[in-house]
């Protein structure tokens, strides 16, 4: 099979925080073929193309989004006409699914329309800027024109259906996660060396946010949150691991006298985050909406007990009160206590830690997970319903 992917995926070519090549290559391997076009805005250094025996990925280095369309319809055509395309899967149901609409239209193989977050009617995105609700608006149109849909958490399976898309054809399937990778113990020693480098006493409560600086990850109050711990608990620290050198975080953890307390990694490759997760003792996260928090995924494989803001995609990682604890949404003063009732309380933190490490490892198994994916491909291919709708 050959599967042709517009994508928005930066990540696999630049392999920064994801294990997004490991995923795609594993896919390929288990369906046969697949073919990226990687849809950029063109910057001063082009991403550079990648070739492997089963995967394929080509960025568009288009000149802006909206050049998106006819920059991946064309290579979505060079993609076919090097190999016959049996399916077509787009990561977005905004411009990638028009794409996806309009290469279904010239090749006549199917289309999935994926959303990995939380857009179709979430009040959070629609507020978060003047063009989000004409987007929702669109995504509410592309999802019902697709063979089938692509969920990564149940609110927005049942959102899907609020605007018409019939439930037979919606299939939730989070991303894969190597829970294993994560569950493995970091040695003693690379622990204690992480916490070194980065300047944190061995003893030191320890909370960690990983990602990237989405205005959707609701920074203000994560430190306005962490500002709170520090005051009743000035031992703690804050890791931040990603590309977050930015003057709205590093100006505004100046602002709340942080500094001295917020340790900034920088990008880490994916293979070293399991370390860095076990440096910590509580991950913390404040997204006002979330499609699958992936690093949540990590963390709670890490052993870590998750406090995080009450999302559809949380709600679908972390069990209230058993692996973590879920607060309201945009409530520095709630995620401020949560996060010290476990950080001066580590019996009881690595409890949850340890029920979590086991939740995740059940449901978000890396090969339950991968052959729900592939399955969903191999039955839209095929003209079948998409997944069994009593697996969700």
């Amino acid at each position: 099979m050959h599967v042709l992917m517009i994508s928005l995926d930066t990540a696999f070519l630049t392999q920064a925080i994801t294990d997004s090549r490991s995923r795609h290559e594993g896919y390929a391997e288990r369906a046969g073929r697949i073919s990226m076009v990687i849809c950029n805005r063109r910057a001063g250094r082009a991403l550079e193309p990648y070739r492997s025996a089963n995967v394929t990925a080509t960025p568009t280095e288009s000149r802006g989004r909206f050049q998106y369309l006819s920059d991946a319809y064309r290579l979505g055509l060079r993609a076919h006409q090097q190999a016959p395309v049996d399916l077509i899967t787009t990561q977005d149901p905004f411009l990638t699914a028009l794409v996806g609409l309009r290469l279904r239209r010239r090749l006549g193989v199917p289309l999935i329309v994926q959303v990995h977050t939380s857009a179709v009617d979430n009040p959070y995105y629609a507020r978060e800027h003047w063009s989000h609700p004409l987007l929702q608006r669109l995504a509410r149109w592309t999802l019902r024109r697709a063979d089938a849909v692509r969920v990564v958490n149940e609110g927005e399976r049942l959102a899907c259906i609020r605007h018409g898309v019939a439930a037979d054809r919606i299939c939730v399937a989070p991303a894969p996660v190597d829970v294993g990778r994560f569950q493995v113990a970091a040695a003693r020693e690379r622990v204690a060396a992480m916490r070194a480098k980065l300047d944190i006493a061995a003893d030191a409560p320890v909370a960690i946010w990983v990602g990237r600086p989405e205005r959707f990850k609701d920074f203000p109050t994560l430190l306005e949150a962490f500002a709170r711990v520090h005051a009743r608990l000035p031992a703690a620290r804050l890791i931040l691991v990603g590309n977050l050198a930015i003057p709205a975080i590093t100006d505004r953890t100046a602002a709340l006298h942080l500094a001295p307390a917020v340790r900034l990694t920088g990008p880490v490759a994916h293979a070293d985050l399991p370390s860095v997760y076990q440096a910590a003792d509580v991950y913390m996260h404040s997204s006002y909406y979330e499609g699958l928090g992936l690093v949540m995924i990590e963390a709670a494989a890490s052993g870590l007990p998750v406090v995080s803001t009450a999302s559809d995609g949380a709600r679908d990682i972390v069990i209230d009160g058993e692996t973590g604890t879920l607060v309201p949404i945009g409530d520095p003063e709630a995620l401020a206590n949560a996060v010290l009732d476990l950080l001066t309380q580590p019996v009881r933190a690595r409890a949850m830690g340890e029920r979590g490490r086991q939740h995740v490892a059940r449901r978000f198994d890396q090969q339950t997970v991968t052959d729900r994916w592939i399955g969903m491909w191999r039955s839209v291919a095929a003209g079948r319903e998409p997944c069994d709708p009593s697996r969700g």
